[in-house]
């Protein structure tokens, strides 16, 4: 009697072999379990590819599913932290971000409380920016807010006050550069 071969997948996630769960994955077939496992495995490399994978899934075209289940599934996926590297928490400001624009959204880590390198706290005030517009009358005038008003992309529009941020964002970029 032959013992069949444990799979592949789960003996690469327990060696944390990052090498080969990249090459094997794809973002669109993979499991939500597995996904969970990445997202949350105690090796950076593997919550990174974890984050990759399901930021590909966020970037794949909308599909009948996509707009419910789809978008729910992966916001159930991220983590409450705001990550344990700057190329990580950048990674999660972004999918809280894509996440927050198409669907309901998501509670964000208390970033505010990370020490953070500048660039990452942008990110993350751009993602609460896009998400509640409102922030902007609390928020002190100058750095950080400037360049996070200058984001370029669309609030969530289901909020009163939340139109169409054009590129440059003048209206936002003014205001933020206002002293209160």
């Amino acid at each position: 009697m032959t013992t069949p071969p444990d799979d592949p997948i789960s003996d690469a996630l327990d060696r944390a072999d990052a090498g080969l769960l990249a090459r094997r994955l794809d973002a669109r077939t993979c499991p939500p379990d597995l996904l969970g496992r990445l997202v949350r495995h105690p090796v950076p490399r593997l919550r990174h590819l974890g984050l990759t994978l399901l930021a590909e899934r966020t970037d794949t075209p909308r599909t009948a599913d996509a707009d419910g289940g789809q978008l729910a599934l992966v916001a159930g996926l991220l983590p409450d932290t705001v990550g344990s590297s700057p190329e990580e928490s950048l990674l999660l400001a972004g999918l809280h971000t894509r996440l927050g624009s198409r669907g309901p959204r998501t509670r964000l880590p208390d970033w505010r409380a990370a020490a953070l390198p500048a660039r990452v706290r942008i990110a993350w005030l751009r993602t609460e920016l896009l998400g509640d517009p409102v922030v902007l009358r609390t928020e002190p005038a100058g750095e950080p807010l400037a360049p996070a008003a200058r984001c370029g992309a669309r609030p969530r529009r289901s909020r009163p006050g939340a139109g169409r941020c054009p590129p440059g964002c003048r209206p936002l970029a003014s205001r933020a550069r206002r002293a209160p």
